[in-house]
Formats: structure tokens, C-alpha cells, sequence
């Protein structure tokens, strides 16, 4: 993200005057949350983006993102931060995370594939002793989350002049987030982002907050703006059952992480907006009638449970013990056990006679 340094401020007032604490956005730490989730979501994060085929079970290792530039000028070390520095097989990947596209990021990207490249052979030089370094770029990529319509294309291009006059083109490849929705990052095997969806009103609302119109008319629009948030929250819970409880290419720890993220920076956007929280609470509200973890983890006890007696049944069948005995311990329905006898072989069932019900 292009702002690294004031994750912390202090105090704020709303727009009704009261004092309300600020919330810290570690979008650093958010995002490298949902990257992380599991290694088999980010290498399909990494297959998507950049139409790569790694196996699922491929090494994933992430690294550290600050790196250290001497600024001759003011004669110190400044310390930069990429977003997202990772290796999958030993292919090394930088990702940029962008709200507004500013005019210098691709410079800074390139900048950020330099020093991590020059690092990397400076490292190969120390420890292998070669005689000569060849500079290996990451492959990189730009996510572009706000809307942006100046951005037409999904790749970002400037012309590099090299010492000896030849000009390369130095391409990177971006993702325009704001043309995604829940269905599309599901199809493209991005669901770890679906938290980003917050993002999708930020910048009507500062166009609203901006406008020249009455403050009444302002505050009606704003309010009526931040109840999508609602619908967001709906939209994302729904999409995280969806993947967990029916289709399973979420575990339920993944879908905690990506609605706390998704609660986090919708209160970070949003919190010093007149009415806001009363809205965020509608918001949880409604995606817990979608999505609850405490029902969730009962009706996993509950599963659970079921699933051991089965198991229980199962095995005294086999072991050719007495149907009354079967039913005392494993607690089961006639219309249960004869369900489970039916996976055992033939020769089992033949064993057993009795009439469901």
C-alpha cells in the first residue's frame, strides 16, 4: 500500500464532534494474513494471477519485506516496505497492493524488483564465490483496489533507457480488483481477497464528503451509502458458507480470518462516519444469520458426534456383535444402522435381519 507510516494515529473526532479512538489499519499484517491462510490458497492465488500451474502441495516460503536504500541527497538510509515478497519452488514474487494509482508506482515497483533482485545476487556472490551476478527481477504484480477508470488495461508499461542506449519495455502485469465480485474471485481462486469488496464505497463517500451540496443532503447520501456495507457484509458471509459449508475449499478457520479481516478494515474505513456503528452492528447482525461460528461449532459437535456413533456401529457390526448391543451403544436410529450396515459387505448384512422402524 502506498501509505506505510501512520498505522497508529491518535484520537479523531466524528462528524458529530465526539471523540472516537482511531482504529490502526496493519494492512501489512491483514494482507499478509489472508496470503497466508494456507499454502494451498496462496498457490492458487499465485496460479491465478499469474497463470502459473504449481502443484498444491509446492514449497511456499514467505520473506521479509523491508528493504534499505541509501539516499545520497539527505545522506541516510531510508527504509522502504514492499507489500507481499514470497517464493513458490524457488520462483521468487512481489505483490503490490494499490488503492489509487499514482503516477510513480511503477517506478516504485520497479525500484522495489531491483533491490530485491541486487540482494539476492549479492547473496548468491557471498556464498557460492562466482565470478559474475546475473540480476533475476521477481515476477511481479500490482493489485489495483479502488476504481479507477484511467486503467483500461491488465498491465502497467514503461520504457527503460539501459547505459548502452538499448530500451527495454518494463511490463507489469495488474489485477483492477474493483471489476471482481464474490462470484468472479470465487471462479478465479482468489477468495482470500473477498475482504477487499469494503473497499468498493470508500471513494464515493469521499466524493460525497467533498461535494459542494448542503450538509443535510450530504449526510442523507452518506448514510444511505454506508448501509451498502450491509449488503457487502451479506454478500461476503454468504460467499464464505458457501465455500466452507458446501463446497469445503475453506476451512472454517479460513472463513474466521477473512470476516475478522473484513470486520477490521470496515471499521478502520468507516468508523469516524456519523452513525456508522449502528450500521457495522446491523451489518454483523446479518451476516451472522448467514454465517455464525458459534452455530457452526455446535452443528460440528453435533456432526462430530454423529459421525462417532456411525463409526462405533460400524465396528460391532463387523465384529458381528448382537443388533440389540448395536443399538444400546451407538445410540442410532433402525433407519440409521441400516444405513451404515449397507456400507459393509454382503456377507456382513447377510448376517443381520431386522425390519427398520
Amino acid at each position: 500500500m502506498e501509505d506505510k507510516t501512520s498505522r497508529n494515529a491518535g484520537n479523531t473526532s466524528n462528524t458529530d464532534g465526539t471523540e472516537q479512538k482511531k482504529i490502526p489499519l496493519q494492512m501489512d499484517e491483514i494482507l499478509k494474513m489472508l496470503f497466508t491462510l494456507s499454502d494451498e490458497l496462496t498457490i492458487k492465488m499465485i496460479n491465478s494471477l499469474f497463470k502459473k500451474n504449481y502443484p498444491l502441495d509446492a514449497e511456499v516460503a514467505f520473506e521479509r519485506t523491508e528493504m534499505l536504500r541509501f539516499s545520497e541527497a539527505e545522506n541516510r538510509v531510508d527504509k522502504l516496505y514492499a507489500d507481499m515478497i514470497l517464493t513458490i519452488s524457488g520462483d521468487r514474487y512481489h505483490i503490490e497492493f494499490q488503492t489509487l494509482n499514482e503516477g510513480e508506482i511503477l517506478a516504485r515497483t520497479f525500484e522495489y524488483g531491483f533491490i530485491i533482485s541486487i540482494e539476492e545476487a549479492k547473496r548468491r556472490l557471498r556464498f557460492t564465490g562466482e565470478g559474475m551476478a546475473q540480476l533475476e527481477y521477481p515476477k511481479q504484480c500490482i493489485i489495483f483496489i479502488e476504481r479507477d477508470e484511467t486503467l483500461t488495461k491488465d498491465e502497467l508499461t514503461m520504457r527503460v533507457k539501459l547505459w548502452d542506449g538499448e530500451i527495454k519495455e518494463y511490463t507489469v502485469p495488474i489485477l483492477r480488483y474493483w471489476t471482481e465480485t464474490a462470484d468472479t474471485l470465487e471462479e478465479k481462486e482468489l477468495e482470500p481477497l473477498l475482504p477487499l469488496r469494503i473497499f468498493s464505497i470508500r471513494k464515493e463517500l469521499v466524493g460525497i464528503a467533498r461535494s459542494k451540496k448542503p450538509e443535510a443532503e450530504k449526510e442523507k447520501q452518506t448514510e444511505a451509502k454506508l448501509r451498502e456495507v450491509i449488503k457487502i457484509y451479506k454478500e461476503v458471509a454468504e460467499k464464505v458458507h458457501e465455500l466452507t459449508e458446501r463446497k469445503g475449499s475453506l476451512t472454517t478457520y479460513n472463513a474466521e480470518q477473512i470476516l475478522k479481516a473484513l470486520r477490521h478494515l470496515s471499521a478502520y474505513l468507516y468508523y469516524n462516519y456519523r452513525g456508522y456503528n449502528e450500521i457495522e452492528k446491523e451489518a454483523v447482525q446479518m451476516s451472522e444469520a448467514v454465517w455464525s461460528f458459534d452455530t457452526w461449532h455446535r452443528e460440528g459437535e453435533i456432526r462430530g458426534e454423529l459421525k462417532t456413533r456411525r463409526e462405533t456401529a460400524y465396528e460391532m457390526f463387523k465384529d458381528g456383535k448382537d443388533i440389540k448391543e448395536i443399538r444400546k451403544y451407538s445410540k442410532l436410529s433402525d433407519e440409521e444402522l441400516a444405513g451404515v450396515l449397507s456400507a459393509l459387505p454382503k456377507t456382513v448384512q447377510d448376517s443381520y435381519d431386522f425390519t427398520v422402524g
